[in-house]
């Protein structure tokens, strides 16, 4: 099979490690890589997926680390670009008893906000899904890069995921945001998102209310992650809710990541002829996400196949 392209931002991720306690309270951080489509690409490669990232680096010592993990979880990086005027995203993170994570970012001259067109060389006949979305598209002028590849990647038929991973603290256009969002969610093959970046999209709290505001193709299949809920699934005119997995929670941070990852392996593997289909891939979603939850933070989460298998199992 044709590896996946992901494509965003790669960063660091300093967790915290005083659980239970605000940003303002923390003493002790433990560096992780990170960064959503960073997240997933990890998690795409341990299921048993090829994967190649596409997105900027810098020459500093941060990236020289990502650089490295990316080598050692198998990952394609001919298509990263270095850029040694450019430096790392770090983002601090607090977890709250639930293990919900709370983040401060620090973006000096970004290399995921400054990958440009002409830089990249890509073939999306070379691919079997590409996936995109988080902090990557806010600003040119990577949103313009990215944005433009899913043009290219729908003209070839190659089906596309996306999720927003909505940060509202690093949303300065709000207007604009939603203009893209609307522009590249009608144009997916996988959407998915959290309950709280629908509500943040559609200012609706009713998820039928808010489903109803996205336009989506017939044949996209479309993911809402209500965390300890489990998820609410939607393919052509049916929809479902599928129960979470009941787990001891140790940390939140990636769950998210690793469920869109899980959906992006199962899509591929047999891509949805049915509802049912689709509420077995979130179910299936669900099981990896209850895994990391269980774990603390990130790439470094990410369940292997095995993990999985042994997970469902168990759970009979």
């Amino acid at each position: 099979m044709k590896p996946v392209l992901c494509a965003g931002e790669i960063l660091i991720d300093f967790i915290s490690e005083n659980k239970g306690k605000r940003l303002v309270e923390s003493d002790t951080f433990k560096k992780k890589p990170g960064g959503s489509p960073f997240n997933i690409a990890v998690g795409v490669s341990r299921l048993g997926t090829k994967v190649s990232f596409l997105g900027k680096l810098g020459k500093d010592p941060f990236s020289t680390f990502l650089m490295k993990v990316l080598e050692f979880e198998g990952i394609d990086t001919s298509n990263i670009v270095v850029d040694e005027n450019c430096k790392t995203t770090l983002a601090f993170v607090a977890r709250d008893e639930k293990g919900n994570p709370d983040f401060v970012f620090f973006r000096e001259n970004p290399a995921d906000r400054l990958l440009r067109i002409e830089e990249v060389n890509i073939n999306p006949s070379d691919f079997s899904l590409y996936h995109f979305g988080s902090i990557s598209i806010l600003e040119d002028p990577s949103r313009s890069t990215y944005i433009e590849l899913m043009k290219k990647f729908n003209e070839k038929g190659v089906p596309i995921s996306f999720d927003p991973n909505v940060r509202p603290g690093l949303i300065r256009d709000r207007k604009r945001f939603l203009e893209d969002f609307y522009k590249i969610s009608s144009s997916v093959s996988i959407l998915k998102m959290s309950y709280d970046d629908l509500v943040y999209i559609t200012r609706e709290e009713s998820l039928d209310k808010a489903l109803g505001k996205i336009k989506v193709k017939d044949e996209t299949v479309v993911f809402i992650t209500l965390g300890e809920k489990g998820c609410f699934v939607q393919y052509r005119k049916s929809r479902e809710h599928i129960p979470a997995f009941k787990v001891q929670e140790v940390d939140a941070t990636g769950c998210g990541d690793a469920f869109m990852a899980a959906v992006i392996h199962k899509y591929l593997e047999s891509k949805p002829k049915s509802f049912e289909d689709v509420v077995n891939m979130g179910k299936f979603a669900n099981a990896v996400s209850a895994i990391v939850l269980t774990k603390v933070g990130g790439a470094n989460s990410m369940p292997y196949m095995e993990e999985v298998m042994s997970f469902l199992k168990k759970i009979g």
